[in-house]
């Protein structure tokens, strides 16, 4: 704690000096004013535990200094004690508290009375600075738990926010899991040959069962006519088509192909197949991608190929749950699947 500090304030240098060597065992700091104009800038950077203030001065007198030292925020609370040379009769005691001194003394003055009351003063500013300091650091430490508590609520409020969207990214992830099980489980049910090729590379980053199934894999896979010895593809003209001729690696190039017509050849099987490609555009996060359809001609009708697919989806009749049957067919279709077969090819008979 720095010194307590004690402003003397008197025009007489012999008073000055008395003052000081009274209040010197003490221990205070004292810092002495030749008059009210001097007192005041003191006050200005420096607060004081008491002011003692010759009220007979020149120019500013003690009343005066003291109605200005009330006046400022600072110093209005600051004990004031008047000393002065005049007789109890001619001092005006009333304006003397009127103006805000706590006490007053006549000179001569008795040292030891007059180091009882600074003592006094001293004591209660240093226990009042020592409360103040408590406040503060009071303050603080209510301040730094107040800003922890709400740290530890921001955190847990963020982590909430966290969970909440991990959350919520797991069950879009999960979403967007089923649907493309979904999605592959129908492009693996259906008829069609289908594949998606990656745009410029050619690589197959799905085919279905059927086109799996077509050539060996050897129209839907770039890789797969390396590992299949004696494939041959061949174009509309009956030309051999190379890897980079052929269906697959003329749509990955941007190619829109509308029925582009080859035949294959592989480990004596033959087919026929009519290709056509659409490029699909970037969405739902997905890049862009070449659809490619292998028609096969060879086999059976597209509506027998379609009928076959959806039967495989759809098991169960509509209507009647948990039942097998077949799927409903048009009229037409059942009228020539009923209707009496075609006679025997002469030929046939003569056999």
């Amino acid at each position: 704690m720095s010194p307590v500090s004690v402003l003397l304030v008197d025009d007489q240098p012999e008073g000055l000096l008395a003052l000081e060597a009274t209040l010197a065992p003490l221990g205070l700091q004292l810092v002495t004013a030749r008059s009210g104009r001097e007192a005041l800038r003191h006050l200005l950077s420096q607060d004081f535990a008491a002011i003692l203030l010759d009220v007979v001065m020149p120019g500013m007198d003690g009343f005066e200094t003291a109605s200005l030292i009330r006046e400022r925020e600072r110093s209005r609370h600051t004990p004031l004690l008047f000393l002065t040379a005049l007789s109890r009769g001619q001092l005006p005691e009333l304006r003397a508290y009127a103006v805000g001194a706590v006490d007053y003394l006549l000179k001569p003055y008795e040292p030891e009375i007059l180091r009882s009351k600074v003592s006094v003063f001293a004591d209660l500013y240093r226990k009042t600075e020592l409360v103040k300091r408590q406040a503060e650091v009071l303050r603080q430490t209510e301040r730094r738990e107040h800003e922890s508590e709400l740290a530890e609520a921001q955190r847990r409020v963020d982590a909430e926010r966290a969970r909440a969207r991990e959350e919520l990214l797991r069950r879009e992830m999960e979403t967007h899991r089923n649907q493309q099980r979904w999605l592959e489980a129908v492009l693996a049910a259906l008829p069609t040959p289908l594949a998606l090729v990656e745009p410029g590379t050619g690589h197959t980053l799905l085919a279905n069962r059927a086109a799996q199934g077509l050539a060996g894999g050897g129209l839907a896979y770039r890789e797969a006519q390396g590992l299949h010895e004696g494939l041959v593809v061949r174009g509309p003209q009956g030309q051999v088509l190379s890897t980079d001729e052929q269906p697959l690696m003329r749509a990955a190039r941007g190619e829109a192909l509308q029925g582009f017509h080859v035949d294959w050849e592989w480990g004596g099987q033959q087919g026929s197949v009519c290709a056509f490609s659409t490029w699909l555009p970037r969405m739902h996060g997905r890049p862009e991608t070449v659809l490619l359809a292998l028609l096969d001609v060879a086999a059976p009708s597209a509506m027998v190929q379609l009928v076959e697919g959806l039967r495989q989806l759809a098991p169960a009749h509509p209507g009647r749950e948990g039942v097998e049957g077949p799927l409903p067919v048009r009229q037409g279709e059942r009228a020539r699947d009923t209707s009496t077969p075609e006679p025997e090819h002469p030929v046939a008979r003569k056999g």
